[in-house]
């Protein structure tokens, strides 16, 4: 379930984007989740961190998503349980990836 999602509005991800996912957040809410999301709060954010996979939303205090156009942000909305699966899925690679570099495993 969606609670909350903070939209990143810094200098980078603004020249990226952001503006217009963060207005694509908002009036797809009003206009279509209202009453799915009832208690969703989609928020202006400053600087996440991640400037060159810019846009950047975060998700629910605990999911950052990169690169984020307007496809990504109707998918989120539509399914959110699915695009969040998959970047969880993509962030376990990268953890096993690292994991084996680090054992001398992979080169």
């Amino acid at each position: 379930m969606l609670r909350k999602i903070a939209v990143c509005q810094n200098t980078v991800c603004q020249n990226k984007g952001s503006k217009m996912v963060l207005n694509r957040f908002q009036s797809l809410l009003k206009e279509r989740y209202a009453d799915k999301y009832p208690n969703l709060h989609i928020v202006a954010w400053d600087c996440m961190g991640d400037c060159e996979m810019g846009p950047v939303v975060k998700v629910n205090d605990s999911t950052l998503l990169r690169l984020v156009d307007q496809d990504t942000v109707d998918k989120l909305m539509a399914d959110p349980e699915t695009v969040i699966g998959q970047v969880m899925h993509v962030l376990e690679q990268d953890r096993e990836t690292f994991e084996r570099i680090v054992s001398g495993d992979l080169y």
